[in-house]
């Protein structure tokens, strides 16, 4: 059995990281989960950390940093996936060029864990 997923749950709603990192630990499958709700100690721990982590899941409109400018400081081996309420926002091409996969709020939970756990 190899080690558990590093994965790193960004929302400044309290709610939603609660939700994402519950459902993630329900799901059975053997990860860490570190949330946060604010997106620069998220940035902070990301730059740190960033050859330890494996998947990365963050809102896209958050006060000061949001997630697309936080997803540009995970490594490129990292799964990158940006959720938002916000679609028109969000430019196609930045996301396509970070490799990100896209969830619009509410997020389908089923999908998120098929792409967080899928190999």
């Amino acid at each position: 059995m190899g080690k558990p997923l590093e994965i790193i749950v960004v929302d400044d709603e309290v709610q939603i990281t609660e939700l994402i990192e519950l459902f993630m630990k329900a799901s059975g499958e053997d990860s860490n989960i570190h949330s946060f709700n604010d997106s620069v100690a998220a940035r902070d721990y990301i730059c740190e950390n960033s050859d330890d982590i494996d998947v990365v899941i963050t809102d896209y409109k958050m006060p000061q940093v949001n997630g697309l400018e936080l997803l540009s400081f995970v490594s490129n081996k990292t799964k990158k996936i940006l959720i938002s309420g916000y679609v028109s926002e969000i430019a196609e091409d930045k996301l396509n060029s970070l490799e990100a996969t896209f969830f619009e709020k509410p997020v389908p939970m089923s999908k998120l864990k098929k792409v967080v756990f899928e190999h």
